[in-house]
């Protein structure tokens, strides 16, 4: 029984763990990847201001660290243009520009509505339910995106749900599946605690519980 207790006690600390270093590593990689486009470009730049100012000998040792503060200062730079009105319109005119090109327009617009549906409460999904996928008596988490009229007549009910169901340990991808409001059950589950239970493999997280009503 205690090892047991101490075996199901490191896998959930190792992917609590893995969850915290997830965000840490994208970042990472984000910043690694500007740091070797300035590496690239801004190497003869910081190269030929040292030439100017005298100081030939420390271009070498402080190339790395220039490039990892343009890395940085250019991710905060964004930050201060996308929190502003008018840099909100610079933006929206240089995605509008994008959107005209045929390949990128596809690769950014998709990769966009994948940021904005996970970003924030306002754009996520309405609630956690279960349903019985892929076969009877077999549950599966889903979350609700929309509540839609029932238009084709599909099932009894005035409305249909439009059901996401994220797969593991990848919750970005998935299917998405038009569900009778009768068919899903409500659990007493947040959106955040949903996608830290899928991704864990049902490792972290607390027991299903039903909505209080």
């Amino acid at each position: 029984m205690q090892k047991e207790i101490s075996s199901h006690f490191i896998r959930r600390t190792f992917l609590a763990g893995l969850l915290i270093l997830l965000p840490l590593f994208i970042t990472y990689v984000l910043i690694a990847f500007l740091f070797d486009i300035f590496t690239g470009v801004g190497a003869p730049l910081v190269t030929g201001l040292f030439r100017l100012l005298g100081a030939n000998g420390l271009a070498s040792p402080l190339l790395p660290f220039v490039n990892l503060l343009l890395s940085l200062a250019v991710i905060f730079l964004l930050g201060v243009v996308g929190t502003n009105i008018l840099g909100r319109r610079v933006l929206t005119g240089f995605e509008s520009l994008l959107l005209r090109l045929p390949l990128v327009r596809t690769i950014y617009s998709s990769a966009k509505q994948v940021v904005e549906t996970f970003q924030g409460p306002g754009r996520s999904f309405q609630r956690v339910v279960l349903i019985e996928y892929p076969r009877k008596s077999a549950w599966t988490l889903g979350l609700v995106a929309t509540e839609r009229h029932d238009s084709l007549g599909l099932f009894p009910s005035e409305n249909v749900l439009t059901v996401f169901i994220p797969t593991t340990p990848n919750p970005t991808s998935g299917y998405l599946v038009i569900l009778s409001p009768e068919d899903v059950k409500d659990i007493d589950f947040t959106v955040e605690e949903a996608f830290k239970f899928i991704m864990s493999g049902g490792i972290v997280g607390r027991d299903l519980a039903p909505v209080l009503k």
